[in-house]
């Protein structure tokens, strides 16, 4: 589920103002991106967390990639989301560090 507070951030992002249509297709978005953090090996806890600030990042680089802001921006994006996810990717909560 996606919260209207963190739907607002990530629409902000792509510079839209709020209506149905924009907010459906941006909530399927951020599910997609959740669900492409945890393919590329991000914990589902992680992708689903709507407080982390990296985790967010990804979102708004996805949702700009993905929502069709063309031009050469699309690709720097698309680069962008990537490299953060696969950061996010390599970092180890601190529960299991512990461990």
């Amino acid at each position: 589920m996606v919260s209207k507070e963190y739907l607002e951030k990530v629409r902000f992002a792509i510079r839209r103002n709020a209506n149905s249509e924009v907010d459906r297709e941006l909530t399927d978005i951020i599910e997609q991106c959740r669900e492409d953090l945890i393919r590329v090996g991000v914990e589902k806890d992680i992708a689903c967390d709507e407080n982390n600030k990296s985790v967010l990042g990804c979102q708004r680089a996805f949702a700009r990639w993905q929502f069709g802001i063309g031009g050469d921006d699309a690709e720097r994006n698309r680069e962008d989301y990537r490299l953060m996810a696969d950061e996010l990717r390599k970092s180890v909560p601190e529960e299991k560090e512990a461990v």
